[in-house]
């Protein structure tokens, strides 16, 4: 992946949301309401600002303000992340979670016919498997949306599943920190709220180049295979 065109590590990309001196007081702001009815579409936009910025010019990244005055333009965007969260994170995971426990009914897992089996088994150890596709997908989801300014876009699977792909080392990276630093956050007594928030905010700025650098991939395979396909056409045409 090209230096110019990302950041060079997730290093980095802490560095381009802590360089920001008003960074502490957005994450105790914006991580409690993530936990509020409405309000949490606030932070989510906010998120989504981030990774714009992160993928429309990641080598002069600036975090965004938080004003209130900027609320009602994260709201409207933060509505959007979560039609596409919805749609590339939240129901792909339910339904894997499904799978997973009409399997253990099916085998008669001990406990699997009482509802607490979700909360003490399917949640810790079957969630993670999901959360690792879905996140850096729900990523390039968002990206797509960002790109086109439309949302039809966003739900183009066939798409999005190439360009996932094509980034899938470095979008597990990422995958694998959010998911490392709200396991520590929890670990260490520390509010989720925060870790959860603060997280997001890293991993969009590592998201946003690493879609770049994707999609451009997907797009050079296609025009090359659009152009050998060109070669055997014209080579097969009688003179």
């Amino acid at each position: 992946m090209e230096n110019d065109e990302r950041f060079g590590d997730l290093k980095a990309a802490f560095r381009a949301v802590t360089r920001d001196g008003t960074w502490w007081w957005k994450v105790l702001l914006g991580g409690p309401m993530l936990f509020i009815p409405v309000a949490f579409l606030i932070p989510m936009g906010f998120t989504m600002e981030v990774l714009r910025r992160a993928k429309n010019n990641p080598g002069k990244f600036v975090l965004p303000g938080f004003g209130v005055s900027l609320w009602g333009r994260y709201a409207k965007e933060g509505l959007i992340k979560l039609v596409i969260a919805f749609g590339t994170l939240l129901a792909p995971v339910l339904a894997w979670m499904g799978f997973t426990w009409a399997v253990a009914l099916i085998l008669r897992f001990p406990g699997s016919d009482r509802w607490q089996f979700f909360f003490e088994m399917l949640l810790p150890f079957a969630s993670p498997v999901a959360f690792f596709v879905t996140i850096p997908f729900c990523a390039v989801a968002c990206c797509r949306y960002l790109e086109s300014g439309r949302i039809g876009p966003a739900f183009d699977y066939v798409t999005n599943v190439k360009i996932y792909r094509a980034g899938f080392v470095d979008f597990s990276i990422g995958a694998v920190v959010i998911m490392g630093m709200n396991a520590i956050a929890q670990t260490w007594m520390l509010p989720l709220m925060w870790g959860l928030f603060f997280g997001l905010c890293v991993v969009d700025c590592w998201f946003g180049p690493i879609y770049n650098e994707a999609a451009r991939r997907v797009k050079r395979e296609e025009e090359a295979a659009a152009a050998s396909s060109a070669e055997d056409e014209e080579s097969l045409s009688p003179d």
